[in-house]
């Protein structure tokens, strides 16, 4: 069997995704997510990377997390704003643009076509060669915000953005179709990607604690003894990767 080289905008598989994407594309990243501190845990090195090589990093929030407490005191609409504040502050720690939030209810987001058509618009509009999302098909325990911004996102890129047809109205704003070259799925039980983010773990450890509401008081000594104890129990059993890492499937969308 011949086989056909790669073209001059086909990304390598044998090569670095990131590197090959921002190589061959425009350095753009869109990371859509379901509550304000998603990125952080699961992407927030990757992001802060990316910051730092120079990319420009937006990223869609689709709740605000306003049920996310166990305190009887605080109302939904308080710590929505709250929530929202301390993913402003995470942002610029890791040297994102100020997130967008969608406003729908904690809980109730639903891969429908109101949801998609604000996805579509924002690609469209920010034009990302790569979108960090969550792994909306995973098995198991799951939370419902989780599995469907992961699929409404899969759904949006392929095929609504690149299709003209699909939500025709954006073109009144001058949004014309765009799809991504490239897509990270973040809490996947098969990564096969994996990202060295050892030069921006304590980055992704004070984004993360930038979401006071949620952390309980945790103190940034405490936060980086604990990933550093778990990422040497996770090497043991893959000595070959990175030992502080953040780990995604990936896919990769020809055009």
């Amino acid at each position: 069997m011949v086989m056909t080289p790669p073209g001059p905008t086909d990304i390598d598989p044998a090569k670095d995704l990131i590197s090959e994407v921002g190589r061959k594309f425009a350095k753009r990243a869109l990371c859509v997510f379901a509550h304000p501190d998603d990125l952080e845990f699961t992407s927030g090195g990757t992001v802060s990377r990316l910051c730092a090589e120079g990319w420009r990093v937006d990223i869609l929030v689709t709740t605000s997390g306003n049920k996310g407490t166990k305190d009887p005191h605080v109302t939904g609409q308080m710590l929505a704003g709250e929530r929202e504040e301390e993913a402003r502050n995470a942002a610029r720690i890791m040297g994102a643009n100020e997130p967008i939030f969608l406003g729908f209810h904690d809980g109730g987001t639903t891969n429908d076509d109101e949801l998609r058509a604000l996805l579509v618009r924002q690609i469209r509009r920010s034009r990302p060669e790569l979108v960090i999302t969550w792994d909306g098909f995973r098995p198991g325990f799951n939370h419902r915000d989780h599995r469907v911004a992961g699929q409404a996102v899969y759904d949006a890129i392929y095929p609504s953005s690149d299709d003209h047809l699909y939500y025709p109205m954006d073109k009144e704003e001058g949004l014309e179709p765009h799809r991504p070259a490239a897509m990270l799925l973040a809490g996947s039980p098969t990564p096969d990607y994996h990202v060295d983010i050892g030069e921006h773990f304590r980055t992704k450890v004070r984004a993360i604690l930038a979401h006071t509401s949620q952390m309980g008081g945790r103190r940034e000594a405490d936060m980086v003894r604990m990933y550093q104890e778990r990422a040497k129990q996770a090497n043991a059993e893959h000595p070959d990767l990175p030992v502080l890492r953040e780990s995604f499937a990936k896919v990769v969308w020809r055009r």
